[in-house]
């Protein structure tokens, strides 16, 4: 909905604003502090790498007291915002006083005219940022200064109409907050989970089904392991089945076309599976000439040159695609669970054998011979390797539930930063919160 000409709204140089609304300058309601702060033991020091971009958490902060340089102090509430490289959208609410480095701007409000907790979030709409990447110099470290943002004319809505909107941007934040954390505290299960599997499996069933631990256990390439598991390769798991991906000379780019066969490139390894979304297509005819590089349920999928620990599990959603330019493509033998070399090309004892015996010194390079001779160790029977997979697979299933409810947040306050900063929608407010 616009509200260009709508009654109750006003032109102004912030764009069409609610009447009641005053379209100012960010420097008329915030200002930098500048005051000066030494590093010392037990004093806080925010860093850019400190804060993760445009979720607006401060993931941590130095207190050792060692960093070198005079810093900017800030106070419990500031706005810190990442003047350096600003389209990474570094910003957060300081949860106390400290020091930050000069690359940060430490914003606060200016006593009666804006909350501070409606300044973080206005300094998050997109709006702003567009405005700060336009205003950013330099080309290998854009920057932009206080002296530019503070012309910045916004629209401003009366304090508590602020506080109203603060409020219920910050209840999403807090809602994203608690995601984020479920899902750093399931990522981290999973690692020890895979620790575990990995090197005590799960053992074998007895005749009434229940696992029995294994009781031995043996040194290999890639740490302890159970003594009935082998120490093999990827190309003994698939008995010789990699391919290399067609080469450019096979297949063009002008061949590429909005619709048809997805094409899986590097680019479209995502966390251990394919993203058609983002996939080249050609046409059926064409993939038909290309028959012999189609993807099955089960295949793995890896990058060929630069980050090529990359890899995919094909599944459903994605059988049927090419293995594209870039690619490999490798195919377990039926004696061996595919989810399982999934889950174990994770560890990062295989990513690193991987990266270390890529070749090239430009762009690390991988091809079928390296790839076949990768070590990996596995358990004799299939049935100890789904059951390794099943486990791991679930957690998976609610890091993937976790993801989901993000990205639902993560849209929503979009939504509701759109609507609210710019006064499409209005807050209901408490009588008594407007003195009448």
């Amino acid at each position: 909905m616009s509200v260009v000409g709508m009654p109750g709204y006003q032109e102004s140089a912030a764009g069409w604003i609610p009447a009641d609304w005053a379209p100012l300058s960010l420097g008329a309601v915030a200002s930098v502090r500048k005051d000066k702060g030494v590093a010392k033991q037990g004093v806080p020091c925010v860093e850019l790498e400190h804060v993760e971009p445009e979720t607006g958490r401060l993931l941590g902060w130095d207190s050792s007291g060692t960093q070198a340089s005079i810093k900017t102090a800030f106070k419990r509430g500031d706005v810190l915002f990442g003047k350096l490289r600003p389209y990474l959208r570094k910003y957060a609410i300081a949860p106390f006083d400290g020091i930050c480095t000069t690359e940060i701007l430490a914003i606060h409000p200016r006593d009666g005219q804006s909350d501070s907790q409606f300044l973080f979030h206005l300094m998050q709409g997109d709006g702003v940022f567009a405005t700060v990447e336009a205003l950013s110099y330099g080309t290998k470290m854009p920057r932009v200064s206080w002296a530019d943002l503070s012309d910045l004319v916004l629209g401003i809505p009366p304090l508590p109409e602020q506080q109203k909107i603060a409020a219920i941007l910050t209840a999403v934040d807090d809602k994203l907050d608690v995601i984020a954390r479920q899902i750093e505290a399931t990522q981290t299960l999973k690692r020890g989970l895979m620790q575990t599997l990995f090197s005590c499996g799960v053992g074998s069933q007895d005749g009434n089904g229940r696992w029995v631990p294994h009781a031995e256990f043996k040194d290999s390439e890639l740490g302890e392991i159970p003594a009935t598991w082998v120490l093999t390769t990827l190309g003994s798991v698939c008995d010789g089945a990699l391919q290399t991906g067609p080469f450019g000379s096979q297949l063009h780019a002008n061949e590429y076309q909005d619709d048809g066969v997805p094409v899986l490139m590097p680019k479209d390894l995502v966390k251990c599976r394919a993203t058609l979304a983002t996939a080249a297509r050609i046409s059926p005819a064409r993939a038909e000439e290309l028959s012999k590089h189609k993807l099955f349920v089960g295949d793995l999928l890896f990058s060929r040159r630069g980050d090529v620990a990359r890899f995919a599990l094909i599944d459903k959603e994605s059988a049927g695609a090419l293995c594209g330019t870039g690619c490999l493509k490798a195919r377990p033998s039926a004696a061996h669970s595919p989810a399982f070399i999934a889950h174990l090309l994770q560890l990062d004892v295989v990513r690193a054998w991987l990266e270390q015996n890529a070749v090239g010194q430009t762009m690390p390079n991988m091809n079928t011979g390296i790839l076949s001779s990768l070590p990996l160790v596995v358990p004799v029977g299939r049935q100890e390797q789904d059951e390794i997979a099943r486990l791991l697979d679930s957690v998976d299933s609610k890091l993937q539930v976790l993801a989901a409810k993000q990205s639902h947040h993560q849209t929503l306050k979009r939504g509701l930063m759109q609507k609210l900063l710019t006064g499409e929608w209005r807050v209901n407010l408490d009588p008594s919160a407007t003195g009448t």
